[in-house]
């Protein structure tokens, strides 16, 4: 593969990787990269790989300047015929105009260059279009296309004018007297020098005793700014003619210098490499803007994730706590469980009769009314200990995302987030009660051993499910000393009587495999909650080999450049 196939296929790489770089977030600087990443993929269709693919090809001249300056002008007179018209009102949206000789008209009219824009046959109101004219008055080799003002108020306008400026091999850059050092006209120039691309800069309408102070000037100021080898050509102000073209006398220096370059293979080979190595050495710094800002936004991306899963799982832990502690222990639930078996004198009766408790069991317990209400105290009491859990997850998300500028913007525009989903309510309700399903399930199950089966059949389905679920609950944290005594008294009465039935050990598995399903519920439960934060975040996710692909593409450039370009011309890229 020769040098100039490997640079061609590195660009081609670069073409494809460059849709990587994203910047979903409003990060410092994302607008500036946004921009960065689609004018490079212009510059990478538009120039670089036509340019690269062949070198010996016709040398794009483009006319950019300032408002006013006077570009269709200067080219008409350069060309000594009206080919492009000037712009009379101000912002006007015209098609550019693209002037070449004859025999570089297939070029120019191909996909090669500038494959974003329609050909057309005549000067259009339509920035989308380029309007190519084959003229036989300029010199074969070299094409001139009369660009959009560089600081229109048009956002068309303007933008198709620096895409131009980047598909060139060659800026004629126009501006006046009384404008030359206006800020945007230099930092496209700035650029220019960046890029060593290479420039000549025409000042138009010089008052004609000014000339050549101004000249010195702008030099000064061109050199200042590592454009010292830029051609400079100055332009007096006169009064146009009727074929409002400016004398042969004015433009004879550009003229000349055109058609040198023309004719001369050499010469135009000599800018076009020139300026295809400016632009690699450029871009190489550029895609590393682009790298270091994708990881930025995957940092912060990341950010917001930890700040979106990080309460729900403190809101799970909470949950787990509270349902473990022994504080649940304590009103409607202590009051319904004692209600449903007594105290004392139920405690003291299993102490006793502990051995004959399948023939005793089944007249100790009564009332299916109360073992609901006892279902219902404890759906109730969980349930509003799981709401106040993801409503206080969602205060905590969003008020940290709301402590960076770009968690701020999302959580504005979805105010939403700051508390709960209209559902959460009563899915946490739902979470509960299937719970309290699995926990009578679980016993329900253990039950059915032929060695237990009696025993079991004594207390039943909802009062051993009942009595797991005490257990489940039976720590004394949290609780008033009066309180530790009762619940203290209330899970040991729980716990034993499960152990009558089932054994210690079947028990002990039992409230473990029933905290253990209650965890599952909550995490669940919490988990859908946290999508509605973690969702937002998918849809903004940045390619996660976007760093990758942009490092193999910037590798792959270093290296077809290293290929292409001789040890004169190879930017430094290492």
């Amino acid at each position: 593969m020769s040098g100039a196939e490997r640079l061609t296929a590195a660009f081609h790489t670069l073409e494809d990787a460059l849709p990587a770089a994203q910047y979903p977030l409003p990060i410092e600087g994302a607008d500036v990269l946004r921009q960065l990443a689609a004018s490079l993929a212009k510059q990478t269709r538009d120039y670089l790989i036509p340019r690269a693919a062949r070198l010996d090809a016709p040398l794009l001249a483009v006319v950019g300047g300032s408002t006013g300056a006077g570009k269709s002008t200067l080219v008409n007179s350069l060309l000594r015929a009206q080919v492009t018209r000037p712009g009379v009102l101000r912002p006007t949206t015209k098609s550019p105009v693209l002037i070449c000789h004859p025999d570089d008209e297939d070029w120019f009219r191909s996909d090669h260059v500038l494959p974003g824009l329609v050909r057309t046959d005549t000067q259009l109101h339509d920035s989308r279009a380029l309007h190519v004219v084959a003229f036989d008055g300029l010199p074969p080799g070299l094409a001139l296309l009369d660009a959009p003002d560089i600081d229109s108020i048009d956002d068309a306008n303007r933008s198709l004018a620096r895409q131009l400026l980047l598909a060139a091999d060659l800026w004629l850059f126009v501006t006046s007297a009384a404008r030359y050092a206006d800020a945007v006209p230099w930092e496209y120039l700035t650029e220019a020098a960046h890029r060593d691309t290479v420039v000549s800069v025409i000042v138009n309408r010089c008052p004609p005793g000014a000339v050549v102070e101004i000249a010195g000037h702008l030099s000064q100021m061109l050199a200042e700014r590592g454009l010292a080898g830029a051609k400079l050509f100055a332009v007096a102000e006169r009064s146009l003619p009727s074929d409002g073209l400016l004398p042969a006398g004015d433009v004879s220096g550009l003229t000349l210098w055109l058609t040198q370059l023309g004719a001369e293979s050499e010469a135009r080979a000599q800018v076009a490499v020139q300026s295809l190595a400016g632009t690699v050495r450029s871009i190489d710094v550029q895609l590393r803007e682009l790298i270091d800002g994708v990881q930025r936004q995957r940092d912060a991306l990341a950010e917001l994730r930890r700040e979106s899963v990080a309460p729900y799982q403190r809101a799970a832990a909470a949950v787990a706590e509270v349902a473990g502690d022994g504080s649940l222990l304590r009103g409607e639930i202590l009051g319904r469980w004692q209600d449903l078996v007594g105290t004392g004198d139920f405690m003291r009766s299993v102490e006793e009769r502990i051995g004959h408790l399948r023939d005793r069991l089944s007249g100790w317990f009564r009332g299916e009314a109360k073992e609901e209400a006892m279902h219902a105290a404890i759906s109730d009491t969980l349930t509003a200990v799981l709401r106040e859990a993801g409503d206080r997850a969602a205060e905590e998300t969003s008020a940290a995302w709301s402590l960076t500028r770009w968690g701020r913007d999302i959580v504005a525009a979805e105010p939403g987030l700051q508390r709960a989903s209209a559902g959460f309510h009563d899915a946490a309700a739902d979470a509960v009660r299937a719970w309290q399903s699995d926990v009578l399930h679980l016993v329900g199950e253990q039950g059915r051993g032929k060695r237990m089966k009696a025993r079991f059949l004594a207390i039943g389905t909802n009062l051993a499910g009942l009595a797991l679920i005490v257990v489940v609950f039976a720590s004394t944290g949290g609780l008033t000393t009066a309180e530790v005594g009762i619940a203290g008294g209330t899970s040991l009465l729980a716990q034993r009587l499960l152990e009558a039935v089932f054994g210690e050990d079947a028990v002990r598995r039992l409230a473990d495999h029933a905290r253990r399903q209650l965890a599952d519920r909550v995490d669940a439960l919490l988990a859908d909650e946290a999508a509605r934060f973690t969702t937002i975040l998918d849809s903004l996710a940045v390619d996660v080999d976007a760093t990758d692909r942009l490092e193999a593409a910037a590798a792959g450039l270093r290296d077809g450049a290293r290929s292409a370009f001789d040890d004169l011309t190879a930017p430094e890229l290492d």
